[in-house]
């Protein structure tokens, strides 16, 4: 059984895995809330094969920008950063 709720292959799979990894270790959260927020987020898309857009950036990228959102802009460091709600 699939971990995601979007459509993934092996190279995506694994990408994914290791972005809730990186929550797990940057937030201290549980897995299963990385792996929810992943499908919060990436619900409905399909994440196949080398050129996919989510490469252009890396693991703690992406586990920053689905803990703290788009606009939240957590690499300027703002005073005040609050993660976003979950589950929601």
């Amino acid at each position: 059984m699939n971990t995601f709720i979007f459509e993934t292959d092996d190279q995506s799979t694994a990408f994914c895995e290791e972005i809730a990894r990186q929550m797990v270790e940057l937030f201290g959260i549980t897995h299963e809330e990385a792996i929810g927020r992943i499908n919060r987020d990436w619900r409905g898309l399909k994440i196949v094969g080398p050129d996919d857009v989510i490469y252009h950036e890396d693991e703690i990228y992406w586990a920053k920008t689905i803990y703290y959102g788009k606009g939240s802009n957590w690499w300027l460091n703002p005073a005040n950063l609050k993660p976003r709600p979950y589950p929601n």
